[in-house]
């Protein structure tokens, strides 16, 4: 207990691995000796009987006293006395009581769980692998050898399994009995900090007002119709990927490079950065997970963690959407009233900039519906796997291409170092297709981007009926007593010169 002291206020992970592997050092050693004290084996008697009932002859004890029969005669029924009074300890007793107190010793040092300053899975994985070494060394338990080969008849290779069967009676591994379960809590505690972190980093209401306030403060709806608008074109594009198929790899060709090229230019950088923000950090979560999974342990971890993680993943993402759909409801308010505070120009684009957000969730992000689908695909690192992942939107065009096309750089190889492990074992037997999560997301984020793009449809047409209005009031032509025709199309400049943005059309009529 000393030594656990000694680190319970430590922030160091690699300190606390070290005293761990201490501990159960001690721990066995303990048991060991408890095993060599109390248990009997055959038909020897346990060391500390043999110290407390075996005494040297009385002669020696009493020898140049007055009187030594009548001490001699005490000695002896003090002997009857206390040989009567010590029984044997029930082997059940022992092992219960061992089970009890290593747990006390290592599940809570003053109050504080010592391994909760271990802060990734890769580090809980580690761990556990030096304390699966120390369990099995022969180093550890040199001193309960004898004994054990006293009991066997031979020497030792695995003295712990032998202590373990001896003095536990149980099959069951002492990492279970002791530190899966706090490991297995430790795992989700990190799942659970780093989507929370995602959440805090990512500020889609203060982006929304610093790129848009950025735009425009005027409120001229025709400079707006009119201004240049250069990020188009990806929709007038095919993508590679579509071409070649899925199996060529992921060798980027010119014409792939053209195709994000627009379709970042058409995102912009804003909607990039929070879209890699959330890919990246749903990709690091994953691997990480994948880290701690890949151990003796990886089924029943996998079952146990996989919904866990699927779970806050839609909660952290349902968490970036709930603050856009009450902006949305804002901007809904603020056209509906006919705010003047507010430029209407701003309003729209605010509505477009979340429009494009969550298209970018939807349809070119790749890490959130890898994990809200089946773990089979987490380990899959190939071009031919990846073009079978789950796309959000079901019926999507471009579900295959941003499997592979979206970002190259970012490209997961989640197996390869995991090709024959047992992690890999464990996600070829999950269950196949996508969870509910993924459904429910892909309604979610479909209905926000109606709505977003919905109040765009309706200010344009709004605008545009009003314009048409006015240049029809102001034709001459019209206003003719003779039938005429106008023969200048120059009078509706506006309506028919306009730059529009056909990638945002085109991306709500799909």
């Amino acid at each position: 207990m000393q030594v656990l002291g000694n680190a319970g206020a430590s922030d160091d992970s690699a300190l606390v691995v070290s005293v761990l592997c201490d501990v159960l050092g001690i721990i066995q050693v303990t048991v060991g000796q408890v095993g060599e004290s109390f248990l009997q084996v055959l038909n020897d008697m346990p060391l500390f009987y043999k110290v407390i009932l075996g005494s040297p002859p009385a002669s020696q004890l009493f020898g140049g006293i007055p009187n030594p029969e009548d001490e001699v005669k005490l000695w002896k029924s003090f002997r009857d006395k206390l040989e009567s009074v010590m029984v044997m300890l029930d082997k059940r007793y022992i092992a219960d009581t061992c089970f009890a107190w290593l747990k006390e010793c290592v599940n809570k040092i003053s109050g504080r769980n010592l391994i909760d300053a271990i802060g990734s899975g890769q580090e809980l994985a580690s761990a556990e692998k030096s304390i699966r070494e120390t369990m099995e060394s022969k180093q550890v338990l040199q001193g309960s050898l004898e004994w054990l080969k006293s009991v066997f008849g031979s020497e030792i290779e695995l003295p712990w399994s032998r202590i373990r069967e001896l003095v536990l009676e149980d099959d069951s591994d002492l990492w279970d009995e002791i530190f899966e379960g706090a490991f297995l809590g430790r795992m989700k505690a990190i799942i659970d900090l780093r989507f929370r972190e995602l959440t805090g980093t990512v500020d889609v209401v203060n982006t929304i007002s610093a790129v848009v306030g950025s735009f425009t403060k005027q409120n001229d709806v025709q400079l707006y119709l009119t201004r240049p608008y250069t990020a188009g074109g990806v929709w007038f594009l095919e993508s590679n990927a579509k071409k070649t198929g899925v199996a060529s790899g992921f060798k980027v060709h010119p014409e792939e490079s053209e195709f994000q090229s627009c379709l970042n230019a058409y995102f912009g950088p804003e909607v990039s950065r929070i879209r890699d923000a959330v890919d990246v950090s749903c990709q690091s979560i994953l691997e990480d997970l994948l880290s701690f999974i890949e151990s003796p342990k990886a089924s029943q971890r996998l079952k146990d963690l996989a919904p866990y993680l699927q779970s806050k993943c839609y909660e952290s993402l349902s968490t970036i959407l709930i603050a856009l759909h009450k902006e949305l409801d804002s901007l809904y308010v603020s056209m509906e009233s006919g705010d003047k505070e507010v430029p209407t120009a701003v309003t729209v684009e605010k509505s477009l900039f979340i429009g494009r957000l969550l298209f970018a969730f939807q349809n070119h992000s790749k890490h959130i519906p890898l994990i809200l689908g089946s773990p089979r695909f987490w380990a899959s690192g190939n071009a031919s796997t990846v073009g079978k992942l789950p796309s959000l939107v079901k019926h999507s065009r471009f579900g295959s291409d941003s499997a592979i096309c979206d970002s190259p750089g970012r490209q997961t190889n989640l197996n390869s170092k995991r090709q024959n492990s047992s992690a890999t074992a464990a996600l070829f037997g999950a269950r196949e297709g996508p969870s509910h999560e993924l459904e429910e997301l892909n309604k979610t984020i479909g209905d926000l981007c109606i709505r977003a793009y919905n109040l765009w449809i309706l200010w344009m047409s709004d605008e545009l009926a009003a314009i048409v209005s006015q240049d029809l009031k102001q034709d001459d032509a019209l206003t003719l007593s003779t039938p005429g025709r106008v023969s200048d199309i120059s009078h509706f400049p506006l309506f028919f010169h306009f730059s529009v943005n056909f990638d945002d059309l085109r991306l709500f009529l799909s």
